[in-house]
């Protein structure tokens, strides 16, 4: 049984004090939420999910997430864990609608 999982968020108006996030997808995974090596990984998998999708430009969060026990993304958990000073695997992604975009001088 896993735990957690590896998650895909579109951040929704990233630019305003009103921005949230919304779920995409998610994949179970046997990575621990505060497992560093997972990060390449989650990477990898977020840019695939989004290659096979009709995703447009954006900003994308990317997560090791707690799963609840009916096997879906935790947010409180995971909330509950930042608020704990625990280390946790987040990322953010922006996504040209069929690339990841990435500053200038870093590709």
């Amino acid at each position: 049984m896993f735990s957690n999982a590896m998650t895909l968020y579109r951040v929704v108006n990233p630019d305003s004090l009103g921005s949230y996030t919304e779920l995409l997808h998610h994949q179970p995974t046997a990575h621990r939420v505060d497992d560093a090596e997972a990060l390449p990984r989650l990477r990898e998998w977020a840019l695939a999910v989004l290659g096979r999708t009709e995703e447009r430009f954006g900003m994308y969060q990317i997560a090791l997430m707690p799963l609840d026990q009916h096997d879906r993304p935790d947010e409180n958990a995971f909330h509950d864990l930042i608020a704990d000073d625990t280390e946790v695997i987040e990322d953010y992604l922006c996504w040209s609608g069929c690339s990841e975009l990435v500053p200038a001088g870093e590709g």
